[in-house]
């Protein structure tokens, strides 16, 4: 969808055209998902993020900035919801449930070299489950540049931080993840 048709939706949308703000929902519902489903690492929690985040954008649209881009606006949205939820659901596992009823990355087999991983799947699963372990900054900057391949400025867009700050939460992330894929699964170099 053409800049130009996406601001005729919005601007329809701004003048609460129902049928024009479901398009909209269709046409980025998927993008919104894919991030909210890498922050959460739950299906059910991302569907609920992504819902709340397109009754939010429907509730503020009056504050949509049309010079920046719309999916940037909505990454924010959905970024900072998901991450509400994961605060939320990580001080709710500390309050009711014990260690043993964690799952955990250590539901993938261990010892595994590269050799063994047969696809880019199960790969970016292990990725996908490493994440999990980041510190909040860390892991939505990787999320955001790395798996939604958002730009570096895009990513201080959307997350608030100077691009110094998301550069910096960047290199440690990825640095922890590479170490992690060594520690869990020696995997010392993954080749492009």
């Amino acid at each position: 969808m053409t800049d130009d048709k996406i601001q005729e939706l919005i601007g329809r949308c701004a003048e609460r055209d129902v049928l024009a703000f479901e398009q909209l929902v269709r046409q980025f519902q998927s993008y919104a998902f894919a991030l909210a489903m890498r922050l959460l690492c739950n299906e059910e929690e991302a569907s609920d993020a992504v819902q709340e985040s397109f009754v939010r954008v429907w509730k503020h649209l009056d504050r949509y900035d049309r010079g920046r881009k719309f999916t940037t606006w909505l990454y924010t949205i959905v970024t900072n919801i998901s991450l509400d939820r994961l605060r939320a659901i990580k001080r709710n596992r500390r309050l009711f449930s014990s260690r043993d009823e964690d799952p955990s990355i250590d539901d993938i087999q261990d010892e595994r070299d590269l050799h063994e991983i047969h696809s880019n799947e199960e790969l970016a699963g292990m990725i996908r489950a490493l994440t999990d372990e980041l510190p909040l900054k860390q892991r939505l900057v990787f999320t955001l540049r790395d798996l939604q391949d958002l730009s570096v400025e895009e990513v201080s867009e959307a997350s608030g931080m100077s691009i110094g700050s998301v550069k910096t939460n960047l290199h440690y992330a990825r640095r922890r993840i590479r170490q992690r894929m060594a520690e869990k699964y020696n995997v010392e170099r993954l080749e492009s």
